[in-house]
């Protein structure tokens, strides 16, 4: 009874061991990116590098991340053997060219249901529509404006002086002279004669 029950540990625990292991190694045969459950079926848009398959013959878009995406900071991309990738169904019929390899693109189409364990085998996604990703680089950090300073004004002061007057360019006229003592003299003069002969006159009269 009690060797069952020991039988019965071991075997639970080998399980166990069995799940935990498996998991992470069904995780890593299929990459896909995590669009979908592995055993689910539907219509996704996928962003990825378009790439050619190791044997040349199929598009493959790798490193496939859920989208759609606005943009990417640069054009190229590449891809190592380890990472994601899903196998383009009808790409070359739906334009996709040798001109966009190494270029990130969006793809939008149904994504086929994964059952097999292979892990040379990819994830099948069928190409309905595509675009190429814009390519917008990242801005520099603009350096910020310098504050204004305040300008202080010089007020000088400056005496003031008239304007000057416009003239002819003539020097003016001189002003007349004043009268001098001479006719003053004279007058007095005609005075004096005239008092002697005046007083003299008066004379006359009073011898007579």
């Amino acid at each position: 009874m009690a060797s069952r029950y020991l039988y019965g540990a071991v075997a639970a625990v080998a399980l166990t061991v069995g799940v935990v292991t498996a998991t992470p190694a069904n995780a890593q045969i299929h990459p896909d990116g995590g669009l979908l459950p592995l055993d689910t079926h539907g219509t996704v848009t996928a962003v990825g590098c378009l790439l050619r398959s190791e044997d040349g013959k199929d598009f493959i878009l790798a490193k496939p991340m859920q989208g759609p995406l606005n943009s990417v900071p640069e054009a190229q991309c590449s891809a190592t053997a380890g990472d994601a990738a899903l196998k383009l169904n009808d790409a070359g019929h739906r334009g996709v060219s040798e001109a966009m390899i190494g270029r990130w693109v969006e793809i939008y189409g149904p994504l086929e249901k994964e059952t097999s364990n292979n892990p040379n085998k990819f994830r099948e996604l069928e190409v309905k529509n595509f675009r190429v990703v814009p390519v917008v680089p990242p801005q520099k950090a603009e350096a910020p404006a310098p504050e204004p300073q305040a300008i202080v004004a010089e007020v000088i002061e400056t005496p003031f002086v008239p304007a000057p007057v416009a003239t002819s360019g003539q020097e003016p006229a001189p002003l007349p002279k004043t009268a001098g003592y001479g006719p003053t003299t004279g007058l007095l003069g005609a005075f004096a004669l005239a008092g002697c002969l005046l007083l003299r006159s008066f004379r006359s009269r009073q011898v007579v």
